[in-house]
């Protein structure tokens, strides 16, 4: 074939080729929008979400320790409000009921402050009723268990005198990984769970800056200065929505509590968390707070109600929860008060 005639061959070629690439790009073009573009814009309806069923398991105080609330709950006179939807009390597990007491210590600081601390604890332990086991963890600057739940108090007594108290504060590292393997015991078992974490815990002797100092520190208007314990809140901020997703009640005793401006907000943050879970922040004033912050925090650990129920819905977040008894307490006229989370996290 001559060179003249292979030219215009490939020509013509061309010239059929490139309407019918043009169609199949076109074609292709559409082909991709149809797949990626919502249901819905395309004229369509979204299929709704499947509703889920939850377990949940929600501790119930009547009335705090100090309030010498008496009188029983039962499952059938108890109503729980979750969102807007009554749900049925499947269970309810009373004080008397079999209990798990994780004691965590994030403890660095005074040596007369942690002996005093410790000699409490110890003597707590040994107080515990036989239907009580309890583990023994460490929380500085990482979680480690140190002693499996169990009924030897003299074990546990032996491992909490073993205790070291060389490092920095670690609490807002551990508490959420404590606060999970908490929960994952008592979804996976029919006891009761709660966690003590005894601190002295100053803000400024964490591995992370908490201090928020100046960006620039030659420059005064540098805008650092003015949002003084920034980082601060912003990491109490997101703990507190991960904290949400606990089901146990964790109780914080601040053994020694630092009296200048961010370290009080440290406090109010250790509150929100531990009150989001149920449980309180006990901040020792004085070194005779003590051996009171603990006996409390241990009488709040053993006095609550479990109510177990499911909760069935398509959408993920936060749902507001409201108790109320239905009857009053045998032998007290006034209804008694609840106490319990505020909200629980639908996943």
């Amino acid at each position: 074939m001559r060179c003249e005639d292979r030219r215009e061959t490939e020509r013509e070629l061309l010239a059929i080729s490139t309407p019918c690439w043009r169609i199949f790009s076109i074609a292709l073009v559409w082909a991709i929008l149809i797949l990626t573009v919502p249901e819905s814009a395309l004229g369509g309806k979204i299929k709704p979400a499947k509703p889920k069923t939850v377990q949940f398991k929600l501790p119930i105080w009547v009335g705090g320790p100090s309030e010498g609330a008496e009188g029983s709950l039962s499952a059938a006179d108890l109503k729980v409000t979750v969102g807007k939807s009554p749900v049925a009390v499947s269970a309810l597990k009373g004080p008397e009921s079999p209990a798990l007491l994780f004691v965590a210590f994030d403890t660095v600081g005074d040596i007369a402050n942690i002996n005093e601390a410790r000699n409490t604890v110890v003597e707590e332990v040994n107080a515990l009723s036989s239907q009580f086991w309890a583990g023994l963890i460490s929380a500085q600057e990482q979680m480690q268990v140190l002693q499996e739940p169990t009924a030897d108090r003299s074990l546990l007594q032996q491992k909490i005198e073993e205790l070291t108290q060389i490092g920095k504060a670690g609490l807002l590292e551990s508490i959420q990984p404590i606060a999970d393997l908490a929960t994952s015991v008592l979804l996976n078992s029919e006891v009761r769970v709660a966690v003590i974490l005894i601190t002295d815990s100053d803000i400024g002797n964490y591995r992370a800056d908490y201090l928020n100092p100046p960006v620039n520190a030659s420059d005064s208007r540098d805008l650092s200065r003015r949002f003084a314990g920034r980082a601060l809140q912003e990491k109490i901020s997101r703990m507190a929505g991960l904290m949400a997703h606990t089901q146990v009640p964790v109780f914080i005793v601040h053994i020694d509590p630092g009296l200048d401006p961010l370290n009080r907000s440290y406090h109010n943050g250790l509150k929100q968390l531990a009150e989001g879970t149920g449980g309180q922040c006990l901040l020792s004033k004085t070194s005779g707070d003590i051996p009171l912050n603990i006996h409390e925090a241990f009488q709040w650990a053993k006095t609550f109600y479990l109510a177990e129920f499911s909760v069935e819905s398509a959408k993920t977040g936060y749902l507001r929860i409201q108790t109320a008894p239905l009857v009053a307490a045998a032998g007290n006229a006034l209804v008694p008060r609840l106490i319990h989370p505020v909200r629980l996290f639908i996943p």
